[in-house]
């Protein structure tokens, strides 16, 4: 057929930065990001607050990345303070302007 893994690579390229795509892992960062400064709005006492911190017991014994650890990782890698997450306009706003 002619066509070669590099060149569907290249073309894949090509056509995000024409189309100004986010590459996925921006985009996944980004919702992990929204998720969190919605959970961190709620109130103390809500469900969805305790899930920040939920830790799972783990059937081996290695230490795993959780949620929170991404989340941090996240905010670090695009400039952010979690304490912005408590003002939902700045907080979005930074988010969506982030090129990570």
């Amino acid at each position: 057929m002619g066509v070669n893994f590099g060149a569907i690579c290249r073309c894949g390229f090509i056509l995000r930065d024409e189309m100004c795509l986010e590459p996925v892992s921006l985009m996944f960062k980004k919702g992990r990001l929204r998720w969190f400064g919605h959970a961190k709005r709620k109130h103390d006492n809500d469900w969805v607050k305790h899930c920040i911190t939920l830790v799972l017991k783990e059937l081996d014994r290695r230490q795993k990345k959780t949620w929170l650890d991404c989340v941090k990782d996240d905010a670090e890698s695009l400039g952010l303070s979690q304490k912005d997450a408590q003002y939902r306009n700045k907080w979005r706003r930074r988010i969506k302007g982030a090129t990570g």
